[in-house]
């Protein structure tokens, strides 16, 4: 289990799907991915490892919510 910087469990709250090309023995292999969050300060973890046997959380960069309106 993963810690937050605060001290809190992560616990996963969305998980990728596997693909529908993906089937029976390939999805051993396939390396999904979750977002976490907190259970004590509700930081969200983007794109974590799920199916994976890294121990450490991945580095996701901060993204902007883009204005796709056409005015």
């Amino acid at each position: 289990m993963f810690k937050c910087e605060c001290g809190g469990l992560l616990l996963p709250i969305a998980m990728e799907e596997f693909p529908s090309n993906i089937k029976g023995d390939e999805q051993l292999h396939y390396e999904r991915v979750c977002d976490v969050a907190c259970q004590d300060c509700g930081k969200v973890y983007y794109s974590q490892p799920y199916d994976s046997d890294k121990k450490q959380l991945r580095v996701v960069k901060e993204t902007k919510q883009l204005n796709l309106k056409n005015d």
